[in-house]
Formats: C-alpha cells, structure tokens, sequence
C-alpha cells in the first residue's frame, strides 16, 4: 500500500497531523482528499466513500460520539497555516479558489466571494477547505500507447471530478519524457496550480509552475522548443490560448471536467474539438476507478455549414 502521499498531506495540516497518520493505511491507500469544515467532523473521502476521523486516529464511518470536529477557530487557524500565514501572497489562487502547498499539494478553498466589478477578488469568511492528495499510478497512462493513438495530433483527456485526469496526464507525460513507447519527447508542463508537475517526470520535461494557461502556453512555445504540451483542467477562458495552440507544431495534451455523453452537448467541450487542437479524445472510467481509460476515439473536425465546424467522433478499433 502507498501512503506516502496522504501522510505528506497530513503533515500540511498541523492541527489535525497526529490523528491522520495514525488512520489506518487501507484508508490512506485510497483516499483522494481530506476536508475540514467549519462545525463539522474532519472527514477523508476516497473510492469507498467519507469515513470520520476519530479522537486518536481510528475512523468511523458513520456520524458517532467521539470524532474530531473542527471549530470555526480552528478553521481559521488551518487556513492561515496553509497560506504560511501571508494571505496576500496566494491572492491570485484565492481568487480561483485554492492554494498552493509546499510539495506540489493543493487546498480548495470555499468562502464568500468579494466582488469587484464583478470578478472575484478574494475570498472571506473561510467556509471549509478540502486538501487534494496526488497520487501517482505508474502505467496507467500506457493504453495510449498500446492502442496506437497518435498523440503527436493532440489528446483531450475527459473525465468527472476525482477520476484520477491529473494522474493519468502525469504518467504519459512521464512516458513520453523517458521514452518508454517511442523515442524520448521534449515535453513541456504547465503546471498552473502545483499539482501535474509534482513527481518526477523524467528527463525531458520542463515544469512551467503558477503560470496561467495563456501566458504558460506562449511562453512553452516561444522559449522551451517542445514537443508536446500538457496542461490541466480547461476552462472557458482557455479557449483562445488553445485556438492559438492548435498548429503552433507543438501537440497539445489536456483535460477537461466531463463525463463521455457530456463532449457532444457541453459548449465548451463542443468548441474545444472545434479548435482541431485535439485529434483523439479518451474518456477515464470515473472516480470508482481513477485512472482506469473507459474509451479512445478519434477527432474528425468538418464544415457543417460555411463558417460553422463540427466535429465527429469514431472508436479507436481494438479492446482497451
């Protein structure tokens, strides 16, 4: 069992780091993250669901006398330990709602909105925060490969929230960076909220850490000379980035939060392989089993009617 990662996520949480190294490791084995909420008990949430932290390190898994309960104070008090005590210092993540940790961890963070002009500004009134643990998953990533899809055309990765997309990116990046499938690539990672880049990715990739999707994909391209690019988590205003991106003679690797049947009703996901940034699409399983490739097609980008592209999408032949 690995739970190296869960115990370098407790020990970021000072309040609570004696009781959760103390959790059983079946429990840390596949936890994905740990949540603090102000009046609530400390819950771990994983494959098999929430379970409570018990005084002393044990779990339970259902509401019972006993659990650690984190205080409205002690919630105030985790937060300002996670920003190391400088709240300006991670503004610009508050404004996205989450913080950087040391390691290459991450917070959400969940609060009310200060609004000005009507953009968030920054967060207030620290409402619960819920510490993401990474995780690698060495070969996950290799259906790709053994399926022949041809990345040098572009990969949208899609998959629901806690399926294991950050994961999965990471590992064919690795692949690439160390040349396990083909000749080693010159990949570069934009590591926009400390998470993709946070293992090892072998010899052949730059991390590009904080930089926002549009500035990091012109600042790979104008100065780093890769080959592929990965990036996490597309949003609405990535989309131009990703237009630019499309045939700059760099590949471009990302993910995007939806299930299969969202990709052809979703806007965003209808214009990003609108973009033909993308030549095949694959779809992950689900948060029941992170990682794990569900479907692989193929990107056909068309006119449907002058001035408006569509797109159609054909299985990749063969069992995953």
């Amino acid at each position: 069992m690995d739970t190296s990662a869960f115990d370098q996520v407790a020990c970021q949480i000072p309040l609570y780091r004696e009781a959760l190294l103390q959790v059983p490791a079946s429990v840390k084995d596949q936890a994905y993250d740990i949540r603090l909420c102000g009046g609530q008990p400390v819950s771990i949430w994983g494959r098999e669901g929430a379970c409570f932290l018990r005084e002393g390190g044990g779990v339970a898994r259902a509401p019972v006398e006993g659990l650690v309960r984190t205080s409205p104070e002690e919630l105030r008090r985790a937060f300002l330990q996670a920003c190391g005590h400088s709240v300006f210092s991670h503004e610009q993540e508050l404004r996205e709602g989450y913080l950087r940790l040391e390691g290459g961890f991450r917070a959400g963070v969940c609060g009310t909105a200060v609004l000005e002009g009507g953009r968030v500004k920054s967060l207030r009134d620290i409402t619960s925060l819920v510490f993401r643990i990474p995780r690698q998953c060495l070969g996950c990533g290799d259906p790709l490969f053994l399926r022949g899809a041809d990345l040098s055309k572009g990969l949208l990765l899609a998959g629901e929230p806690a399926s294991g997309k950050t994961t999965f990116l990471r590992d064919v990046a690795r692949s690439l960076s160390w040349g396990r499938f083909s000749p080693s690539r010159r990949v570069a990672v934009l590591d926009q909220r400390g998470e993709l880049g946070g293992f090892d990715l072998g010899p052949a990739a730059d991390v590009l850490r904080g930089f926002p999707k549009p500035a990091g994909l012109d600042t790979a391209l104008r100065t780093l000379s890769p080959e592929v690019v990965f990036c996490d988590e597309l949003g609405d205003g990535d989309l131009e980035a990703v237009r630019r991106a499309a045939f700059s003679g760099a590949a471009l690797v990302a993910s995007v939060h939806a299930a299969r049947e969202d990709l052809e009703r979703r806007p965003l996901c209808r214009e990003l392989l609108c973009t033909g940034a993308f030549g095949t699409v694959a779809c992950l399983s689900g948060r029941a089993r992170p990682g794990e490739l569900e479907s692989l097609e193929t990107v056909t980008v068309y006119q449907e009617v002058p001035g408006r592209r569509a797109f159609r999408l054909t299985p990749l032949e063969g069992e995953l």
